[in-house]
């Protein structure tokens, strides 16, 4: 009977995951080695089931997204200027944006509510 809550804390765990490693990804492909390293740890907050660790990785999936907007923005009006195509690109980034977005949004769920003290009372 304990099987399903692991899979579901799983379930929940990897968008997070994915999220913080393909933002840092990102960071290692523009040589950025130590924010990417920072990035790729970020994740063993979810071992600490605290509140604070939780708050900080939404704030960081948030900041995340942030990021991802202000790339798109910038390959968005490079691709502008050079009169290439871009919708490609803009439906690619949108989805990593709202993915990322998503991901910061798994701590509503009631049992990681519950397992990281957020609810409010």
């Amino acid at each position: 009977m304990q099987v399903r809550p692991m899979f579901l804390s799983i379930r929940l765990m990897l968008p997070v995951v994915i999220s913080l490693w393909v933002l840092a990804a990102h960071f290692l492909r523009a040589g950025d080695i130590i924010v990417c390293l920072g990035l790729a740890i970020t994740p063993l907050l979810l071992c600490i089931q605290k509140n604070w660790a939780a708050r900080t990785l939404q704030v960081a999936l948030l900041g995340a997204s942030l990021i991802w907007m202000q790339s798109t923005y910038h390959m968005l009006s490079t691709r502008l200027m050079m009169g290439e195509d871009w919708v490609r690109m803009f439906i690619i980034m949108v989805s990593v944006i709202c993915f990322t977005l998503l991901s910061a949004c798994v701590f509503l769920h009631p049992e990681w509510e519950k397992k990281y003290g957020l609810k409010l009372k």
